[in-house]
């Protein structure tokens, strides 16, 4: 993949993620409106014993696909199979152990609903399949409309017409079956998915081999994610789970659809470059500095906001989790820098080093909320941030170690992260305050807050592109560099650079 294909597929995730993003704003308040948090929190439930079971239903054969050097119509046939008949055979499992689910939780009602939301098993697993080959070829814009589409009909329209009915928790499955259905449709109508007949073990072998720890790491990262959503359902209910849940998803998601768009153009891209460590050392210090500026960014200026953007999204009956929004949001930077981390180990190949780091970190996790449980759902959101931070330094040191970056480089670069979430804090702070004394309705207090934060994050932007040619990654990637020089020409502060 050329440089000129990773800018336009970056481009093209950027602009599917604007529109799922407003999209995801606007379904997220119209069903907090129509549903009860009791609805979420079942919901949750439902995910989380689902997920047990996905991360084995989909194999990373996806990923494996997008990995490897040479892909044959062996591999993608195998890969299908597999897919099929694992996803069948947990979902056979998941019916059988929806009565354990429901006591675990003790929540009855769960056992018919994990039962329904395990088709998700099988539709999952196939759905990545066409959507992995257009990543591979490089057909970002085809993605881009395909998940834009199937999120806006699947989800959005189906949820929201069937809360409007009152069916409660079943507008949530029935949302999420259907967008992974117009996802299947439209993945397999868009490329052409090689088969044949018959399929040699081998090719079963080698997707066995990736894929397999693959996806046992991304089950330790799903119960390293879910611990406290575990504790919650288990010892609090489901009242209290879909608090913690709300907030977590309302710190997480601007940030998360960023970070989605950028990875699913860059796994592809830097697993052509594993060959060139050095290259691919430079990709991972871009990826680091892009994903921490704009994380800490947004996750600063909600934690700021926080009762405003509560109100306003959710309303006024969630305002009880405007103190745990605020905690977790602290938790974001270093959740989706890690991902910087995880993406560069995936390319690699490095599974094995990635497996030890998130098994020590499970285990550090489960520690400290049972430890800082005691003071309910705000000891736990800090014991979420605690976790995040430890992991972000344990797979920095990991990357650095792998490809040879002084670990220096990349402090320097979390400094420059943590100022400008302080910049973009104060800047929100002062604009809430003003807006507050101005007596603004709440949606202009959330609009100024917004465009305080921007022009903070802009102006930090500004500066940082002004100097980046003292960047030494940018250097060494020439389409990189000429747009870099051909801005700084366009830019009004040349003066600043000179």
């Amino acid at each position: 993949m050329n440089a000129q294909q990773i800018l336009s597929g970056l481009g093209w995730s950027a602009a599917a993620t604007v529109v799922a993003a407003a999209c995801q704003f606007v379904f997220m308040a119209v069903l907090a409106r129509l549903l009860d948090p009791a609805a979420f929190g079942l919901m949750a439930m439902g995910i989380i014993a689902l997920r047990f079971a996905s991360f084995f239903s989909q194999m990373g054969f996806a990923q494996a696909i997008i990995q490897r050097p040479q892909v044959t119509s062996e591999d993608t046939t195998a890969a299908l199979l597999m897919a099929l008949g694992i996803g069948a055979a947990l979902y056979g499992g998941m019916v059988l152990a929806a009565p354990l689910f429901a006591a675990g939780f003790r929540a009855p009602e769960l056992t018919l609903l994990s039962s329904v939301l395990g088709l998700s098993l099988i539709l999952s697993a196939l759905g990545g399949l066409p959507i992995a080959l257009l990543r591979r070829q490089a057909r970002f814009k085809r993605v881009s409309g395909i998940e834009v589409f199937s999120f806006v009909l699947g989800y959005g329209a189906v949820g929201i017409a069937c809360a409007n009915r009152s069916l409660g928790v079943w507008s949530l499955v029935a949302a999420t079956l259907s967008q992974q259905t117009v996802l299947i449709v439209l993945g397999f109508l868009a490329v052409r998915y090689p088969l044949t007949w018959p399929v040699p073990g081998a090719a079963f072998s080698r997707l066995w081999a990736y894929g397999s720890r693959h996806s046992l790491i991304g089950f330790l990262e799903f119960l390293s994610a879910n611990v406290e959503s575990l504790f919650i359902g288990r010892y609090l209910g489901k009242v209290d789970l879909g608090f913690f849940n709300r907030a977590i998803t309302l710190v997480n998601m601007p940030v998360e659809l960023g970070v989605s768009a950028v990875n699913k153009v860059l796994f592809p891209a830097l697993s052509g470059m594993q060959a060139d460590r050095s290259r691919l050392a430079d990709g991972f210090q871009m990826l680091l500095l892009s994903i921490g500026v704009f994380s800490t960014a947004v996750a600063c200026g909600i934690a700021a906001a926080a009762p405003d953007v509560v109100a306003l999204l959710l309303g006024a009956r969630w305002l009880d989790i405007v103190p745990i929004v605020a905690i977790v949001a602290f938790a974001v930077p270093p959740m989706f820098m890690f991902v910087a981390c995880g993406v560069t180990l995936d390319s690699l190949a490095a599974l094995n080093p990635k497996l030890r780091l998130q098994s020590l970190v499970l285990l550090f996790k489960i520690s400290v909320v049972l430890l800082l449980a005691r003071w309910g759902l705000v000891g736990i959101a800090f014991a979420v941030v605690l976790a995040e931070t430890v992991r972000l330094a344990l797979g920095m040191r990991l990357v650095a170690r792998l490809l040879g970056i002084a670990p220096v480089q990349l402090w320097w670069q979390v400094a420059l992260f943590v100022s400008t979430g302080l910049v973009v804090s104060i800047a929100v702070g002062v604009a809430a305050s003003v807006g507050l004394a101005a007596g603004l309705p709440l949606i202009g207090r959330v609009l100024l807050e917004c465009l305080a934060g921007a022009v903070a994050l802009g102006g930090g932007v500004l500066l940082l592109l002004v100097n980046f040619p003292g960047y030494a990654p940018l250097q060494r990637f020439d389409s990189v560099r000429r747009w870099h020089a051909s801005l700084l020409q366009a830019l009004p502060v040349r003066a600043l650079h000179r």
